[in-house]
């Protein structure tokens, strides 16, 4: 992987940097220094280096850098609320209750809200009062009809990102439009035609689901893939990814810290780095195999990156997530399908009718699964603790290893397994009790 093809990376990471200076320090002074310097570098590079002969490239990648840190310093607290002004190291827990005690939805997103409610209606007609809240979860991304019964077996079996509308979700909206506009014939302005349709799609899917940020990142990741197709760029997934990212951040600093933001995108990134890896690994002339080992390696692929955050802020793994994937991803494909065939021909009551006994036998299977799933022996490891610094550990190690798959040279896989050697002297020496960590 080479960084200068992901531009946009080389911005994200200082801009992440500032926002996180300043949650640590909440200072300006800071900001003002790294300002200061970086407009030195800035015209030192021009006054003295320009037009001499040198290739000071190096200079502006720094200034760049500094200012883009600056700039995230500056982001995060002018975007902290005033109530947080006095604390450092919020956390995103107590940011989520502020916002939720505090902030008014927009006239689009009550608007969005409502149309939200007008379709559950529309499921309410058709399906079991035992599955709505679950189909209103998966299809719209409202979570508040299912019951803490339901949350936890779908947590502990490893599925409960499938009732949280994001990524996945708005990809299978991408990949069935994807699919109606392949049957058209293969013309560039019908291609472009196609995306453009399909950037509409997944914004109103983002709409009827309330605008939350989870599918507003997803969408917006999604549009940018559109994009890069519609002026012929290729390679280009995981720049989109930290293009919608360093989109989001921009728009609002704290995002840095939400759990879901975190997850989402060390999926989606884990998914893009690893996914090829692990699939290259095995060659299946069944197409139905493929499919299936296809589905094993993006479960896997994306659980490397979330295993760190979720040992962090669940203090558990799901041991047969991978088993549950099996079922859930399926089951979301078949229930979106058939749920978005329910609410377009809604006035047709028999065919609705169909559309919603679809939808709810498939989950009342997915239900049952889950449950199965849940009940089996050692299905969960619980009290895990880690604190920060082991996590960011975690993710060196991660990153050091995908740097050996693609050098395969000895000194990067001594350096990721010379980082969990550390991470685990760090435990022994925690569970000994002879240092402690402050994160």
């Amino acid at each position: 992987m080479n960084i200068h093809q992901i531009p946009f990376l080389r911005l994200l990471l200082p801009y992440i940097a500032g926002v996180i200076i300043a949650w640590y320090t909440l200072s300006y002074t800071i900001a003002i220094f790294i300002s200061v310097l970086a407009l030195c570098l800035f015209i030192t590079d021009r006054l003295y280096f320009r037009g001499k002969g040198y290739n000071m490239r190096h200079i502006c990648g720094i200034y760049i850098t500094l200012l883009f840190t600056a700039i995230g310093i500056i982001s995060y607290n002018m975007t902290l609320p005033y109530e947080f002004h006095e604390h450092r190291c919020v956390t995103s827990y107590k940011i989520y209750q502020y916002n939720k005690a505090h902030n008014t939805p927009t006239a689009l997103e009550a608007k969005a809200l409502e149309v939200r409610e007008s379709l559950i209606d529309i499921y309410k007609e058709h399906t079991s009062s035992d599955n709505v809240g679950i189909i209103s979860a998966i299809t719209l991304g409202k979570k508040d009809g299912l019951d803490r019964d339901t949350k936890k077996q779908f947590s502990m079996s490893g599925g409960s990102h499938v009732l949280a509308v994001s990524g996945l979700h708005v990809g299978i909206i991408y990949m069935i439009m994807l699919w109606l506009t392949s049957l058209l014939p293969r013309r560039r302005t019908i291609t472009i035609l196609s995306h453009i349709i399909t950037i509409l799609c997944l914004w109103a899917y983002a709409f009827i689901c309330g605008l939350p940020a989870s599918v507003v990142r997803s969408a917006l990741m999604f549009s940018l893939i559109s994009v890069a197709v519609i002026i012929e760029r290729r390679n280009v997934s995981l720049n989109a990814v930290f293009t919608s990212a360093f989109i989001m951040l921009m728009y609002k600093p704290l995002y840095l810290f939400d759990v879901g933001f975190q997850l989402s995108y060390a999926a989606v990134i884990s998914i893009l780095l690893f996914y090829p890896k692990i699939y290259s690994l095995l060659t299946l002339k069944s197409r139905l195999l493929n499919i299936a080992w296809s589905m094993i390696c993006v479960s896997a692929a994306a659980q490397i990156g979330t295993l760190p955050l979720t040992v962090y802020y669940f203090h558990q793994i799901p041991t047969y997530s991978l088993l549950t994937n099996f079922l859930v991803v399926p089951a979301a494909f078949i229930i979106i399908y058939t749920s978005a065939i329910m609410l377009i021909v809604s006035p047709l009551q028999t065919i609705a009718g169909f559309a919603g006994l679809a939808a709810d036998t498939v989950t009342t299977y997915l239900r049952t699964g889950v449950e199965y799933i849940v009940n089996l022996p050692y299905s969960v490891i619980n009290g895990l603790r880690v604190s920060g610094w082991m996590v960011i550990g975690m993710f060196a190690a991660i990153l050091t290893f995908y740097a050996f798959t693609e050098s395969r040279r000895a000194r990067d896989l001594m350096a990721s397994l010379s980082i969990v050697a550390i991470l685990q002297l760090i435990d022994i020496l925690i569970q000994i009790k002879v240092v402690t960590l402050p994160i």
